[in-house]
């Protein structure tokens, strides 16, 4: 397989812009606009996954049309994360201990060019552009748009940040616009239209309970407004239109635009706390999910924002001790998937006002890890099918959406941690 190396990285530190020339893809030439006009420009592919190595620097890029290793990247350090870029061209690999984040283009993406929308596709290239900034953790990817959050450090003295990205911009070297925040805090920055919706510590307080608005101006965002709801032990977020939902400790807060171009919240009790919320752009309503009781169970919860309700969702044969080790939607929004500890996936759906359990698969992935990384998932953008690493297995398990099953297993001779898909939607 190629090796591709970086050439001396050039950094973005917050406030900072990067230079970075990119090569345009160009169509045809002048000569031939009539012609190009009237091209087909559309290519039949279902992707690459970006799949880092556990325990190690490396992360290499499998073209899903081939069935093979296109590129591996050596990183500088071994990844807490990977994440798509809001257009599926870029993968993030988040470094949170070492404060920095390196961007691999995937070599799939889709032009606008006026009269037709022109596919690309090409081999997989290291950026020399880092986004730099004290532990990158949460990252939020809404509606052509994402936020990587950095923790900041309370030791070293270094606040909370924000970065807002978009694909063009990534291209270009350069992030859409910065947030800087006054102190440290495992916090998020939720994308909500021209806003931004961010945890906020309270003087005094070792933990975010409330959220703040700032609106965007060019590259830098105004504060709007603190708002008083309070959300004790805040964690885990995820918009949908324009509706935020931050899970708390009793529950969850629903941030949304009210008069006179505020915004407001609304407090909604669980029986028990959520610190993951999930959700999918084609789904109105989102789902909680946290851990309680003795021993320790994974809850779900069904949250309504039309009316303010946490319901919770009975998944067939989860019983106590059941812990959440992996979930993601299809492309569709029409399935949740999640993994339980013991290596069985569930597959839910909401129909006719509640979840159901449509499909079980025991034994998914047959030797689950003690102790993280665990398995992870990636939705297909273009095709019917969702995946998971399976570290101890060192294989990819590829999930049919349609028909709810595993269609195959690919032996990577490696273990697998992280990936996303990367490629153009359909």
């Amino acid at each position: 397989m190629p090796s591709h190396a970086a050439s001396r990285p050039t950094r973005f530190a917050l406030g900072l812009a990067a230079a970075l020339a990119l090569a345009a893809c160009g169509g045809g030439g002048g000569d031939d606009d009539d012609d190009h006009a009237h091209e087909h420009h559309d290519i039949d592919t279902a992707g690459r996954l970006a799949i880092a190595e556990s325990g190690s620097p490396t992360l290499r890029l499998h073209d899903l049309d081939s069935a093979s290793v296109v590129a591996s990247f050596n990183l500088a350090n071994s990844p807490s994360a990977v994440y798509a870029s809001p257009g599926g061209r870029y993968a993030l690999a988040l470094q949170r201990t070492q404060d920095t984040t390196q961007i691999v283009d995937g070599g799939i993406w889709q032009e606008d060019h006026g009269d037709h929308d022109h596919d690309y596709k090409q081999e997989p290239r290291l950026l020399t552009l880092r986004l730099d900034g004290p532990q990158p953790t949460h990252y939020d990817d809404r509606a052509g748009q994402a936020a990587l959050f950095m923790d900041g450090r309370a030791a070293s003295a270094q606040n909370a940040s924000a970065l807002l990205l978009t694909d063009a911009g990534i291209g270009a070297g350069q992030v859409a616009a910065t947030l800087a925040l006054t102190a440290p805090m495992h916090g998020f920055a939720e994308p909500n239209g021209e806003h931004l919706v961010t945890s906020a510590l309270v003087a005094g307080a070792t933990a975010p309970t409330q959220v703040e608005i700032y609106r965007r101006q060019g590259s830098a965002y105004s504060f709007v407004q603190r708002l008083d709801a309070l959300c004790p032990g805040m964690h885990g977020s995820y918009t949908q239109g324009q509706t935020t939902v931050a899970g708390c400790s009793d529950g969850a807060l629903l941030v949304r635009p009210a008069a006179g171009g505020n915004f407001g919240a609304t407090r909604v009790t669980a029986p028990s706390g959520i610190s993951t919320i999930a959700g999918h752009p084609a789904m109105a309503r989102f789902v909680g999910i946290g851990n309680s009781g003795t021993p320790s169970t994974t809850r779900f919860y069904d949250i309504d924002p039309a009316t303010h309700a946490a319901t919770a969702i009975a998944i067939a044969g989860w019983g106590e001790g059941r812990l959440r080790r992996a979930h993601g939607f299809d492309r569709a929004g029409r399935t949740l998937f999640v993994l339980d500890d013991l290596g069985t996936l569930y597959a839910l759906q909401y129909s006719a006002g509640a979840w159901a359990t449509r499909a079980t698969v025991p034994g998914a992935v047959p030797s689950m890890p003690a102790a993280a990384p665990f398995p992870a998932f990636a939705a297909n953008g273009a095709r019917d099918e969702v995946y998971l690493s399976d570290p101890n297995g060192r294989q990819l398990l590829v999930l049919d959406t349609a028909q709810l099953q595993v269609k195959q297993r690919v032996a990577l001779g490696f273990a697998p941690s992280y990936l996303t898909w990367l490629g153009i939607a359909r």
